[in-house]
């Protein structure tokens, strides 16, 4: 008895296989090498930049908008100065992490056309040398999908799942590091 697939059923791709990565991440390292490690670099200038400034309005709360409150409610006299001075430092701090994120997007954007070009030329000459019983027995779209959605799919995990995996891992690190340095017992907890 056969088993027939239900019309229009999709195959099931096989998951990412690490050879595959290596491949693709060749590709990246071949001429973007300086590139990627800035990009990289921005990605981590990005995190730490959140970490900090979410760990920062703690200081910014206790040593100067508390003491300030009390002064108001002791004397009735406020002097905004400090506070304002540690709300540029923050202001800039996040100016920093939105320049990185957009510095980081762009390159990967670069890298990742790049990238493509690559592959859809390497792709293109390798297909000039398949003989023509490789076109009579895939269907044109199959082959067509491979220099469409494939690499589109391609061009997505460069530009954004990389970034987004560093940036997550840092963001990880600097979050455990900051709850460390507030609390161990309640990090612990």
């Amino acid at each position: 008895m056969e088993d027939k697939k239900p019309m229009g059923a999709k195959p099931k791709k096989p998951p990412m296989d690490l050879k595959v990565l290596k491949r693709v991440l060749t590709y990246v390292f071949k001429k973007y090498k300086l590139l990627f490690a800035t990009a990289m670099l921005c990605t981590v200038v990005s995190s730490i930049a959140s970490v900090y400034g979410i760990s920062f309005l703690e200081t910014l709360i206790k040593d100067y908008i508390e003491p300030m409150v009390l002064a108001y409610k002791a004397e009735g006299i406020v002097d905004f100065t400090p506070l304002f001075y540690e709300l540029v430092k923050l202001a800039v701090i996040y100016l920093l992490g939105i320049a990185s994120t957009f510095a980081c997007s762009y390159i990967m954007v670069i890298i990742a056309q790049g990238v493509l070009k690559t592959i859809r030329d390497d792709m293109f000459a390798h297909m000039q040398t398949l003989p023509i019983k490789y076109f009579d027995t895939n269907a044109f779209g199959d082959i067509m999908s491979l220099y469409t959605n494939d690499i589109d799919t391609l061009e997505q995990m460069i530009a954004q799942s990389l970034p987004q995996i560093v940036n997550m891992s840092v963001t990880i690190i600097a979050s455990v590091c900051a709850m460390l340095a507030l609390s161990i017992p309640l990090t612990a907890f």
